[in-house]
């Protein structure tokens, strides 16, 4: 798989991504007439929980019409008079895969003069509910993903709710709770434990508490996975009877890329860099709303793979501190080697002054013995071996004046053999 290929991959997560980030699926608020039936349905699979309910005569409308109220706009007893009926609505409908609600059954409650028709302004959404006979683990998306905690098979500590997202991402988990605030009052604000969440990345448990909200986001996962352990006798669950509470998991983040065989790949935390193995050229990819945005271009094939494949696959894992260690340990290596060629060149210039010094000395001691002896002996010569005649003269003269220069090149024997020559010249 080359580059061209990695980039189609990173293209198709986007497009996933965006697809599976669509919420659950929300009705717009409707009005219900006296005659009509509220009959809310969900795929399978899918559960309703219901997101407002009133009944009375709210406004102007399909159920309500301007003439019928004529000379009594102002009047809240025939315009603007109604009463929250969504508890009573969630404990017909919520949890549930469809139901029916007849809007003249709610007659009962009288928010207007008696007598006058009153109609339902409802609306309800569908949330995805995991189905535990599929087994206890579940995979988390971007889409929420629910499970009813009133189960009976998993949620417990030798069979825990599992859910897992891609690798790279992290889980949100929310409660819904439908239980009347009311009903939750008597408690006050204590933990009403239903739970815990287990993060075995992070090495923690987290209460799973209801109090006194409809709808809260309880944690964030370090890791991709968490686990669900569920509290069968706790007081919530026993208003599970009436009114159903949900766990809320979504996937957040980006999930990881998996590089080609001739790409690295790096990431920290929401930033990706990825390289080529047979150049130099890498490219940066940012988490953006739970997609990678950036730009990747074609590997270029100027260096082959096996130049520069060890330097590539070590370059993710080096951590700044390897980084700084590694610098300093080959500091210290290059001062300790020209430290040891200082201390070298030093001993070799001071053993070269030391022989040239002993060399010099040398000379300068044989020159000044040979000088003085040669000196000497020209005088002795001079003196008694030759003649006074007048060609004795010139020849012993000359010599005289030869026979220093003579000994200092020749030494003793030059000295004696002149010796001899002249002795038999004079002859």
């Amino acid at each position: 798989m080359d580059i061209t290929k990695l980039l189609l991959y990173v293209t198709i997560s986007m497009t996933s991504s965006m697809t599976k980030g669509v919420s659950s699926i929300r009705e717009q608020a409707k009005e219900y007439c006296l005659t009509e039936t509220f009959s809310p349905q969900c795929s399978k699979n899918d559960v309703i929980v219901m997101e407002s309910a009133i009944y009375g005569r709210m406004q102007i409308g399909k159920c309500i019409t301007a003439k019928e109220i004529e000379g009594f706009e102002d009047d809240r007893r025939f315009l603007g008079c109604s009463v929250d009926v969504l508890s009573l609505l969630d404990k017909q409908c919520s949890g549930k895969t469809k139901c029916e609600i007849r809007i003249i059954d709610l007659s009962d409650e009288k928010p207007c003069f008696a007598g006058l028709k009153m109609h339902l302004e409802a609306s309800y959404r569908c949330i995805s509910v995991a189905d535990e006979t599929r087994g206890c683990v579940v995979k988390i998306s971007r889409t929420p993903t629910h499970i009813d905690i009133s189960r009976n098979v998993c949620g417990t500590q030798s069979q825990p709710w599992t859910l897992e997202a891609p690798i790279g991402q992290k889980l949100v988990v929310s409660l819904v709770d439908l239980t009347p605030t009311e009903s939750q009052n008597g408690n006050g604000n204590r933990c009403q434990r239903m739970g815990y969440i287990v993060d075995r990345a992070a090495g923690r448990n987290i209460s799973i508490c209801g109090v006194g909200s409809r709808e809260k986001q309880l944690y964030a996962s370090t890791g991709n996975a968490v686990e669900i352990v569920l509290d069968r006798h706790s007081e919530s669950n026993k208003n599970q009877r009436n009114f159903p509470i949900f766990l809320s998991f979504e996937a957040v983040g980006c999930s990881d890329i998996v590089p080609s065989e001739d790409n690295w790949l790096k990431r920290r935390d929401d930033v990706i860099v990825i390289g080529c193995y047979s150049s130099r050229q890498s490219w940066q990819l940012n988490c953006i709303n739970g997609k990678w945005v950036g730009a990747i271009g074609n590997c270029s094939k100027d260096m082959s793979k096996s130049d520069h494949i060890q330097e590539a696959e070590e370059e993710p894992r080096i951590s700044g501190k390897s980084e700084v260690l590694a610098i300093v340990s080959i500091c210290g290596f290059t001062l300790a080697i020209c430290f040891i060629i200082v201390c070298i060149g030093a001993l070799c210039l001071r053993r070269y002054y030391i022989q040239n010094k002993a060399k010099s000395d040398y000379r300068t001691l044989n020159y000044e013995s040979d000088f003085g002896r040669s000196k000497e002996l020209s005088g002795q010569k001079t003196s008694s071996a030759f003649p006074t005649h007048r060609t004795g003269d010139a020849v012993n003269g000359s010599l005289a004046h030869q026979l220093p220069a003579y000994s200092l090149y020749l030494g003793q024997g030059g000295v004696n053999n002149a010796d001899n020559h002249h002795s038999q010249t004079s002859t």
